[in-house]
């Protein structure tokens, strides 16, 4: 490692995660850092304060190794409406897209798009799709906002100003803001929109490439974080973008799973789509897009660990996980189903309003088959994101590609294959969005590109295949009675006929 590292940080919801890798790949050091305190201010509102601190410890506890650093890359998660002042310090707390007056504002943004606006922007005026119209919310509801607010950013733009003293935004985050040509590739504001939204333009900070090299380390951020002053900060990506930067997404290729606070299902494509039905955003490359599918599997699954009695403790989720991998095919026919929505949810579902239930759950249900209720029922909300985004034209054999934090012996990956009738490649990096903006500062800077780790591939198990499919359908039932809608897919099985008979092959590919 003596050619040096590169130091990539991912500035998520709950943590901060950093990572020291070399040019092949290999891991240096690791470390997490909460802040989980960020959403104590209310519903929708964050508070920036722990960010600085998380950041701090996380890449303090990589140790000496940091020395060593040539370059940093950053992810960060997305949609936070941030208000700087011109100090680049927030002003008040940041606006979440869950946060309770952007939906009103969005239903009238409908009206403010020209036919021309709509095509170029892409997405829906959904809250997490357009968050420029926190400004409004948070100028009202925080005169300081109007008075001293001189950047209307998002986290990247926070991070980005902390290290380099610099304000930007990337393509990849600037996608959510609802007023950026995302569609044409030239990544503008469109100024006529955002005076109808009532933004004034001079506070959109400008659009930078991910692959640019936003500034140099500031001497108090070198200070901060224990890395030499002067190296190269890119201007990064949010972080399920970097994600699918760094493991090469390609179109038709297999999806990517991604498991956090939020569960997101990401495509790839070389063209554009105009009217997606989910989320679209750039890609860190250019002339690429990538679409989400997202469910907030996070809360459902620390949800359904308080109810079957794993408490609130930081391995409830692990024990809950751990219980329903104890299941049996036998043992799950008369499960519980668990309808997962226990908040909001972004595209490509778009519920208000949280819808859920756990129907079937009795005295006399064993542990381990009400835990794999709960775990089936996230993980099935996945799939269906995932047919909705894919649009039936993903071939039964094409894998998953499933990252997340999964300790050797965690079965949520056999439970992902089985439950979507899917070979799954796991990729086990804990840290993969860290990992990706670490291989945006090697190539941003001018070093060959970071290798990518290797997957390790997961296969349905042939015995649980029909009791899957006739559980499938049983969600698909419920979903539509707790959601109130027809169920937006085909209910059969990958390898299934419609009507439900098994046809599906013991063996998959290697």
């Amino acid at each position: 490692m003596s050619d040096g590292l590169y130091l990539g940080v991912d500035l998520g919801t709950s943590a901060t995660k950093a990572i020291l890798v070399d040019g092949n790949g290999r891991v240096a050091a690791r470390s997490k850092a909460s802040h989980g305190d960020t959403r104590r201010a209310g519903t929708g509102e964050v508070d920036p304060g722990p960010w600085l601190r998380s950041l701090t410890e996380a890449c303090r506890a990589l140790g000496p190794a940091t020395e060593q650093v040539r370059a940093v890359g950053t992810a960060v998660h997305s949609p936070v409406a941030l208000f700087l002042d011109a100090a680049g310090e927030p002003i008040g707390p940041g606006i979440g897209w869950d946060h309770p007056a952007l939906p009103p504002r969005c239903s009238s943004a409908v009206r403010m798009r020209t036919a021309a606006e709509a095509q170029l922007v892409a997405n829906r005026p959904q809250p997490a799709t357009t968050m420029a119209l926190a400004w409004p919310v948070a100028a009202k509801e925080n005169p300081l906002v109007a008075e001293k607010c001189t950047t209307l950013g998002l986290v990247g733009t926070w991070l980005g100003r902390l290290l380099t003293g610099r304000v930007a935004l990337d393509p990849t985050q600037a996608s959510y803001l609802g007023l950026m040509a995302l569609t044409d590739g030239s990544h503008r504001w469109l100024p006529g929109l955002a005076e109808r939204m009532g933004i004034p333009l001079s506070l959109l900070p400008e659009v930078k490439p991910s692959l640019e090299v936003l500034g140099r380390l500031t001497g108090p951020a070198a200070a901060l974080l224990g890395v030499p002053a002067g190296v190269p900060v890119v201007v990064g990506a949010a972080d399920t973008a970097a994600a699918a930067y760094f493991l090469g997404l390609e179109e038709n290729g297999p999806p990517l799973y991604t498991v956090g606070t939020t569960h997101v299902i990401t495509t790839c494509s070389a063209s554009p789509d105009a009217f997606p039905v989910a989320l679209t955003r750039s890609h860190v490359l250019p002339s690429r897009w990538l679409t989400h599918g997202a469910i907030n599997g996070g809360d459902a699954l620390a949800m359904g660990a308080r109810l079957l009695g794993h408490g609130r403790s930081g391995d409830a989720v692990a024990r809950l996980t751990a219980d329903a991998g104890r299941a049996t095919p036998d043992k799950i026919v008369d499960a519980p189903v668990f309808i997962p929505h226990v908040v909001p949810e972004r595209g490509p579902l778009w519920l208000e309003r949280p819808r859920t239930a756990l129907q079937g759950l009795v005295p006399g249900t064993e542990s381990r088959a009400a835990a794999w209720g709960v775990v089936e029922g996230v993980v099935f909300a996945a799939r269906l994101v995932m047919e909705i985004c894919v649009t039936g034209n993903l071939p039964p054999s094409t894998p998953i590609i499933l990252t997340g934090h999964f300790g050797p012996s965690d079965p949520f990956p056999q439970i992902v294959a089985d439950a979507f009738c899917r070979p799954v490649d796991l990729v086990e990096e804990s840290h993969l969005p860290a990992m990706g903006a670490a291989g945006m500062a090697a190539v941003a800077s001018g070093h060959p590109p970071v290798s990518a780790p290797a997957a390790r591939r997961v296969l349905p198990r042939p015995e649980w295949m029909g009791v899957i499919g006739r559980r499938w359908r049983r969600f698909a039932e419920h979903w539509t009675a707790v959601v109130g809608r027809p169920f937006p897919v085909p209910v059969h099985q990958p390898g299934h006929d419609p009507g439900g008979s098994v046809a599906v092959s013991a063996s998959w590919p290697q």
